[in-house]
């Protein structure tokens, strides 16, 4: 009975995990920055002075929304961890940890958007120009985007790690697939990164970001409808 009890509690946290992942997609991914671009757009980058002259509160919103989607996904894998049966515990183990560094690395980034470089802008002078343009997400080329995109990477390693937790039934596999191929998208959009960090605020790059935002969020309604699944016990999930 108590494993019963801590099974569909750990089912539970699960289904907030990804609910938290589903509203910090929509409000940080593409449907947020289309409407900051809208209200409050930044020009593309010049440098830190044109950026602090175009400053605006709303430009953070997307990286406030974040914290939901990278806390939620804290949340789900270890939720996943929970569930897994005993031959993929070590398997979970390891999505685990690889979702802690990506939980730090992201964080820490979301951090300095929402915290740091706006101080800096909204302060501006001359000499804080290097840091501006290392720190913020603006810059195509700037240090914040090498984290974004490695820690995503963590991200997908993470879910390709924990994609057999969720088989066993039709939606599973299918939900495991997608996990699996977050993984493969993520480590190459990573890699390539490294070799051109420039690309991601490209059209394909933000081709790149608007398909990887609607893969996870099918990947987090499908955690929620298989979790629910299991947490009333059918078989079909």
């Amino acid at each position: 009975m108590q494993k019963s009890e801590n099974l569909t509690s750990a089912y539970q946290l699960g289904i907030y995990g990804a609910i938290s992942t589903i509203i910090g997609i929509l409000l940080s991914g593409p449907l947020g920055l289309v409407v900051v671009s809208q209200l409050a757009p930044q020009p593309a980058w010049q440098n830190a002075q044109v950026f602090a002259e175009n400053l605006h509160w709303l430009q953070s919103t997307p990286y406030f929304a974040g914290f939901f989607l990278v806390g939620g996904y804290v949340v789900m894998l270890a939720a996943m961890y929970q569930v897994a049966e005993e031959k993929d515990k070590t398997r979970a183990l390891v999505a685990v940890v690889f979702t802690a560094a990506f939980a730090a690395l992201i964080f820490f980034n979301y951090i300095v958007q929402t915290t740091f470089v706006p101080t800096l802008a909204r302060n501006y002078r001359p000499e804080n120009e290097p840091i501006i343009a290392a720190l913020s997400m603006a810059n195509s080329k700037s240090l914040a985007w090498a984290i974004e995109l490695w820690g995503y990477g963590f991200l997908g390693v993470a879910t390709w790690f924990a994609a057999p937790v969720l088989r066993g039934s039709r939606l599973g596999n299918i939900t495991a697939v997608l996990f699996v191929l977050n993984g493969v998208v993520s480590v190459i959009t990573a890699i390539w990164a490294a070799v051109d960090l420039g690309w991601v605020l490209t059209p394909v790059g933000v081709a790149n970001y608007a398909i990887w935002n609607l893969l996870v969020l099918v990947m987090s309604i499908l955690v929620v409808l298989v979790f629910q699944g299991r947490k009333k016990g059918s078989e079909d999930f």
